[in-house]
């Protein structure tokens, strides 16, 4: 990968959960912290603030991110930046992220160029361009979201007021914290519906569901005062993985969607462990599909159980 940017990136106790480990949306608050250096320094600065004078945003549209191993307090994260593409007003940066030189997460990041008046997308400037071209890798643009699936058997729905301090300078509500409404999300799933609070689950049986991988596409900025309801299914239910769909809703228009993989985990060993029966069996109710876990002499096909 060819390399345009680096950034470290110090792990605090403060992005730390109760399970020990970094709170997902924080690596999101890394990867735009990211952008932004490179933004200031590899194009201008301050860039945010000049791009803000014109009224001109650039948000996030879409992004990817794999999880490989968890970051603790003290890990030194090692952001490395590059340029996948570049559309008519989209760049598509490729972000890894090392603890030594041990990777810990994957990511795909698009931005693009808006207008503050219309928040209409409109072509990036030829000097931003020529200054980005030197980086382009030449990749392929990320996969877009199925709009429809299988009907899940129930929904599992989660609103939230969109708040000041969800908010951004450009007055949309900053991509980082619609991960920590979605975590809401699961959390409130677990609790109302699935009978497992997350305390009990953290604290007292030491047990977790991190994310693995991310898929989240934003298509249509959400602001201050609006109310969005996040609608979660289950789209698959593994042995020790749960893949969900959430999409979220504004006065009937869909605003994001987002394909959200967890799994058990023992927050003793970090290792994967088998969904509890009672836990799966709740969770079904919600799933589109659910893994048989026979034992494998009774499958007829085994392949891709998780």
């Amino acid at each position: 990968m060819s390399i345009a940017f680096r950034a470290v990136h110090h792990i605090r106790f403060s992005h730390c959960d109760p399970g020990g480990i970094v709170y997902f949306p924080n690596f999101f608050d890394f990867i735009n912290a990211t952008v932004e250096d490179w933004s200031d320094q590899v194009v201008e600065e301050p860039f945010e603030s000049r791009l803000m004078q014109r009224r001109l945003a650039m948000p996030v549209v879409m992004g990817q991110c794999q999880f490989y191993r968890p970051c603790h307090i003290g890990d030194q994260l090692e952001m490395e930046l590059a340029i996948a593409r570049i559309g008519r007003s989209t760049i598509d940066f490729r972000i890894t992220g090392r603890v030594g030189l041990e990777e810990r997460l994957r990511a795909r990041h698009v931005i693009a160029m808006v207008s503050l008046e219309n928040y209409r997308a409109v072509p990036l400037p030829e000097a931003l361009r020529a200054k980005v071209a030197p980086y382009v890798l030449g990749e392929t643009a990320l996969p877009r979201l199925a709009t429809e699936g299988a009907v899940p058997p129930r929904l599992f729905l989660s609103r939230h007021a969109l708040r000041f301090s969800h908010c951004d300078p450009a007055g949309i509500v900053y991509s980082p914290n619609t991960f920590d409404m979605i975590n809401a999300a699961v959390e409130d799933w677990f609790g109302e519906e699935l009978g497992l609070s997350f305390a009990e689950l953290h604290i007292n049986q030491r047990l977790g569901f991190p994310i693995v991988e991310t898929h989240c596409e934003f298509l249509k900025p959400s602001r201050i005062g609006e109310h969005l309801t996040l609608q979660l299914a289950v789209t698959r239910l593994g042995r020790s993985s749960v893949v969900l769909r959430i999409s979220g809703i504004v006065a009937g228009e869909e605003r994001m969607r987002a394909r959200h993989v967890i799994a058990m985990i023992s927050l003793e060993s970090l290792r994967a462990v088998p969904i509890p029966p009672e836990l799966r069996a709740r969770m079904a109710a919600f799933a589109v599909e659910v893994v048989d876990l026979a034992p494998p002499s009774e499958k007829s096909v085994t392949a891709g159980n998780a």
